[in-house]
C-alpha cells in the first residue's frame, strides 16, 4: 500500500495463497488464534487510518510539520510490528504436528524368558505414524521428540518375580518390577524420554529365574509428547 505524501511506503504483507487451514484431523489451528488475528487485523485499519489523519494534518499544518512526522513514523512502526505478529500467528496457528502412538500386548514369547530377551509384543492394537514393529518388539520414531512410554506386566508365575527395563539404543532408560504375589502379580511403569529419529526403542528382560509365565494383558505402549 502506498501512501503520497513524502513518499512514503507502508509494506503490507500478502497472505500467502499456500496457507490455508488443512481438513484433516491433524490441523491444530484454534478459535483463540483465530480470535487475535481478527484483532490484530482490526487494529491494523484503525492504525492505517490514523496514519491517513497525520498525513492530512502535516498538509494543513506546516508548522507542526515536525511533531506530527514524529508521531506519523512512529505510527508506521506500530503496523509494521502489528504485521509481523500477524504473520506469526498465521503460521503458529497453521502449523502441523507429528502423530506418533502405539499399543500392543500379548508377548510373542510369553514364558520362560531369558535375561536380555527381548519381549515382542505381536497383537498391535493401534500404531498411528507405523513405528512400531510387532514381529521384533522395536519402536523406532521417524521424527526426533519426547515420548512417553508405558509397559505393563502381568506376571502369572507364583512364587517367582521378573523385572524388565526400557532400552533406548542399548541404555537403560526405565525399570519395571512384577511379582510378590500368590497369583498372578501386575506391575510396570512409565519413562518419558527424548528420543531420536531412527533410534531403536524396546522392552527387554532383566533378571530372571527362568520360570516366569508373561499374561497376555502384558503390554508396550508408547507416544510423541512434541517433536523436536
Amino acid at each position: 500500500m502506498k501512501i503520497t505524501g513524502k513518499g512514503i511506503w507502508i509494506p503490507i504483507l500478502p497472505l500467502d495463497p499456500r496457507m490455508r487451514f488443512t481438513e484433516s484431523h491433524r490441523e491444530v489451528a484454534t478459535e483463540s488464534s483465530s480470535d487475535d488475528i481478527r484483532m490484530l487485523q482490526q487494529e491494523l485499519s484503525s492504525l492505517r487510518q490514523e496514519v491517513e489523519q497525520l498525513r492530512q494534518e502535516v498538509r494543513q499544518n506546516p508548522k507542526t510539520g515536525s511533531d506530527r512526522a514524529f508521531r506519523r513514523d512512529e505510527t508506521q512502526n506500530r503496523i509494521l510490528l502489528s504485521q509481523e505478529r500477524n504473520r506469526r500467528l498465521l503460521l503458529n496457528s497453521q502449523k502441523v504436528t507429528t502423530e506418533i502412538a502405539f499399543y500392543a500386548n500379548r508377548p510373542i514369547d510369553y514364558q520362560n524368558i531369558s535375561v536380555h530377551q527381548t519381549l515382542a509384543f505381536g497383537n498391535v492394537i493401534s500404531n498411528v505414524g507405523n513405528c512400531y514393529h510387532g514381529t521384533s518388539g522395536i519402536f523406532t520414531p521417524s521424527v526426533s521428540g519426547v515420548y512417553v512410554f508405558h509397559v505393563q506386566l502381568i506376571m502369572c508365575s507364583v512364587g517367582h518375580d521378573v523385572r524388565t527395563e526400557l532400552v533406548v539404543e542399548g541404555v537403560s532408560k526405565g525399570g519395571h518390577y512384577a511379582g510378590g504375589s500368590t497369583t498372578c502379580a501386575n506391575g510396570g511403569g512409565s519413562t518419558i524420554v527424548h528420543v531420536n529419529a531412527g533410534d531403536a526403542v524396546w522392552v527387554r528382560e532383566t533378571t530372571s529365574d527362568g520360570k516366569n509365565l508373561f499374561g497376555w494383558e502384558t503390554s508396550f505402549s508408547g507416544f510423541l509428547l512434541y517433536e523436536d
